[in-house]
């Protein structure tokens, strides 16, 4: 199993953030456009076992995955499971911790990668600048809409 992490610290409220964050379509918003990420089912907003039907596309291919939101507590902790997917696992746990009158927002990934050739072509260190690109991509559109005050 590999171990993804990332943290930054934005200039919102914690109740702000993850309220914005609960909402798919929110998500959307802010994930790279590289992703092509689309929610094929969703709520509105998310709660303990809510099921997430996505689509992505991962090096090149569209892949399809089927989570469950695992825990929600608001607005500490939101963490999803894959239950169907294109990883062996995918456990995601996003954490939301007050610094002042800011956020720290903490993304922790366990993952293993898939079996079979396209697990022998899926690095690790692959996995993982993926991911690192997509979350800063995530974190310059999340500055710019709470610079805009579109973040609500």
């Amino acid at each position: 199993m590999a171990i993804f992490e990332e943290s930054i610290l934005l200039p919102i409220p914690r109740p702000v953030l993850f309220d914005f964050l609960s909402k798919p379509a929110n998500v959307a918003k802010v994930t790279s456009s590289a992703v092509g990420l689309k929610f094929k089912e969703a709520p509105e907003i998310v709660s303990t076992g809510s099921r997430i039907s996505i689509q992505m596309v991962v090096m090149g291919q569209v892949q399809n995955a089927i989570h469950e939101i695992a825990e929600f507590a608001h607005p500490e902790l939101i963490v999803e499971v894959q239950l169907e997917g294109p990883m062996k696992s995918w456990r995601h746990e996003h954490r939301f911790e007050v610094v002042g009158d800011q956020t720290r927002m903490i993304d922790v990934i366990d993952y293993t990668k898939p079996g079979g050739i396209v697990g022998l072509l899926l690095s690790e260190a692959k996995v993982n600048d993926m991911l690192e690109e997509n979350f800063f991509q995530r974190e310059q559109n999340l500055r710019r809409l709470i610079a805009q005050g579109l973040l609500t």
